[in-house]
């Protein structure tokens, strides 16, 4: 095998063409990956330079740089970037130990550098050539300490452009119900397993009514009950988020900064996570340039700033993918446990995260060639995340496979295209539209195109792989979403958040490449880094001082400055009242009563509910009260006719209105 491996090695660096065959017996084997070799297996030769012969050098002078990993010596660092990569992944013994010791310094192996020439004896020793090809130990420490150093600053940059604008938006109803179930949930569980010890459930603020139902605590089937309640909130997303978001409320309260800061944690830890996923599978190039870009970016930025779920399944996504890169290449069962922890806390953090396995399904596939030696360990994950949840799928297959109208807009496939690649290029705001989503374009199709149209001298046949999985981390889970929405519309952009790093992955893979041009290709990265971040600022900056979200702190400060206690307050719709609950002072109690539902329809489109029914119920609301405040926010979807606003204004005089971001505030006295 040594032989062989060698005989390849020179025929490649050195002009022979006699050997040329021998690469397609290791790629058929699975033993040629981005040109490292393997030995037998307690060896490990890996070619990281060349010197000598070749097209433009000196015959009979080719010069050999191999690294072997069974000596225990002290050794030299030798390096170059498939140095860097090497990962035997069916060699179980290994000698390889990290250098220096970092969590976000990976790749890095200690061994021993074996210098040898082909066609000169006389070793090292008699040429100059090896002073070059051999870095010194304290450069390679030198790049290592830059490299750590640079994604340091990045990380303190995402969280200084993640918390200075934390509460600049207003909660927003979903965020409300977040805190809501914060508190219901854990109180559903405790009442499930001990029905004496859960009392009375206080929450911070009004709630709406609790999505999950309960058989009676008599009952006493306390399983029956307990999945029940797990079912009921798989429905909301998954409760693992809003059990944390409790923990967390206990330390820090309930002020808008402090819960938003749970998710700010998570968004900025997604940065040097990204780093290690990008270095794992590309270099420390593409992770450095893919960690910027999630730095910057203005769409993750603003879900890091929302009390929701959509970082922490960010988070746990690339935890989850990067455990699964380490358990196939021979990491061992600690590997596969964290991918199976990883993954299973993800789905029960979001329920659209199931999707994670299918894409780590298609990932193993992408890798078979060198990961099928694990394929026991990769079944038995598979099992660990599918069979617990078998019953459960049973369950609910009739109702997942059904057509119904879900609230949600049925977006096609190009539709759902452009709005997702609108948000990862721009953010919420999409200031810059189309340039600067074009250039991210331009790049993922030149990093794509690029890698294609290398001679084959200059590309390495394993890295098509690393292409083809980040390719399929950014689509699998979108066609997923496509096909479910068929049935039952279901998309929304932030759902499919987790595939967003894969997005700046394949950015940075169009850039890396301009680096390597010289001086010029440093230059124009820098330039073409500094056109995407002039984007992004106007995004943040639009981001951090306009109101986006429904502005109910501004609105209830309002009300609240105006009102009187013989005063009533109408919500049309009744959802806005729990955020509006939420920034009304406690000091000051009032009297509220939920706007009418009028959009019923008969078959044939017709409305059900007439003006004098409408005219009636209002009437009964509101007479013992001087004045009513309406508090309007997304009125068509209770009340597309405008009937309620109708009848106040025929029946009283405006006496005041405010306009806030999509928030209207009216007084109509008697």
């Amino acid at each position: 095998m040594l032989q062989m491996t060698l005989r390849f090695i020179i025929a490649q660096q050195c002009g022979d063409t006699s050997a040329k065959s021998e690469r397609g017996k290791l790629a058929q084997r699975g033993e040629l990956r981005y040109n490292i070799t393997y030995g037998s297996p307690t060896s490990l030769f890996t070619p990281v330079a060349f010197a000598g012969a070749g097209p433009n050098r000196h015959p009979g002078r080719c010069a050999v740089v191999l690294r072997c990993t069974t000596t225990p010596r002290s050794i030299p660092l030798a390096h170059s970037h498939d140095a860097e990569r090497v990962a035997p992944l069916h060699t179980r013994r290994r000698e390889h130990h990290r250098l220096p010791s970092s969590p976000f310094f990976l790749g890095y192996r200690r061994s021993r550098s074996v210098v040898g020439r082909v066609g000169n004896p006389a070793g090292p020793g008699s040429g100059s050539h090896y002073s070059s090809l051999v870095p010194p130990h304290s450069v390679m420490i030198r790049r290592h300490n830059i490299y750590l150093a640079a994604l340091g600053l990045l990380t303190l940059v995402a969280f200084g452009v993640r918390a200075a604008p934390l509460d600049a938006q207003s909660l927003w109803r979903d965020e409300v119900d977040a805190l809501c179930y914060a508190f219901e949930f854990p109180h559903l569980i405790l009442h499930v397993i001990a029905p004496e010890a859960a009392g009375d459930l206080r929450t911070p603020c009004a709630c709406p009514p609790s999505p999950v139902g309960l058989y009676p605590a008599s009952d006493g089937r306390v399983l029956r009950r307990l999945i029940q309640a797990l079912g009921g909130m798989i429905r909301q997303n998954g409760p693992l988020y809003f059990v944390l978001l409790r923990g967390w409320i206990a330390l820090t309260g309930t002020s808008a900064y402090g819960m938003r800061f749970f998710s700010l944690l998570f968004g900025v830890l997604s940065v040097p996570l990204t780093y290690t996923l990008g270095r794992q599978w590309f270099d420390r190039r593409v992770g450095l340039l893919a960690a910027l870009l999630m730095t910057g970016s203005p769409y993750l930025t603003w879900y890091a700033q929302e009390t929701k779920m959509y970082s922490l399944v960010l988070a746990l996504a690339l935890v989850a993918l990067y455990s699964l890169r380490r358990a196939l290449e021979g990491g061992g069962i600690r590997w596969w446990t964290v991918q199976v922890v990883a993954t299973s806390l993800a789905f029960y953090s979001h329920v659209l995260a199931a999707l994670l396995v299918p894409v780590q399904i298609l990932l193993a596939l992408t890798w078979w060639p060198q990961a099928r030696r694990r394929w026991i360990g990769a079944s038995v994950s598979l099992a660990c995340l599918t069979l617990p949840y078998l019953p459960l799928l049973l369950w609910q297959a009739p109702q997942v496979f059904r057509v119904r109208e879900t609230g949600f807009y049925p977006y096609g496939l190009g539709q759902m295209v452009e709005i997702l690649f609108t948000g990862w290029s721009l953010g919420v705001t999409s200031q810059g539209w189309p340039w600067g989503a074009l250039l991210m374009a331009a790049l993922i199709t030149w990093g794509l195109a690029g890698r294609w149209l290398l001679p084959p001298t200059q590309s390495r046949s394993g890295e098509s792989r690393e292409y083809v999985a980040v390719t399929t981390w950014l689509v699998a889970p979108l066609l997923g979403v496509w096909l479910i929405s068929l049935r039952q519309p279901l998309f929304t952009d932030r759902y499919l958040i987790w595939s967003a790093p894969a997005f700046y992955l394949l950015v940075a893979v169009g850039l890396a490449p301009i680096w390597r041009w010289g001086e010029v290709g440093r230059w124009a990265t820098v330039l073409v880094v500094s056109i995407l971040f002039a984007f992004n600022t106007i995004n943040l900056w639009h981001q951090a001082t306009t109101p986006i979200k429904s502005d109910f702190r501004a609105a209830a400060a309002h009300v609240a400055a105006h009102y009187s206690p013989d005063e009533l307050i109408l919500f049309q719709i009744p959802h806005g009242r729990y955020t509006f609950d939420y920034y009304f002072p406690t000091a000051l109690s009032y009297h509220w009563r939920e706007g009418l539902y009028t959009n019923y329809r008969a078959p044939d489109g017709s409305y059900l509910t007439d003006e004098a029914r409408i005219a009636h119920d209002l009437e009964t609301a509101t007479a013992e009260y001087r004045a009513v405040w309406l508090v309007a926010t997304e009125t068509a979807m209770w009340d597309e006719r405008g009937l309620v606003q109708a009848w106040l204004a025929d029946g009283g005089e405006l006496a005041h209105e405010a306009h806030f971001t999509r928030v209207d505030v009216y007084q109509y006295v008697k």
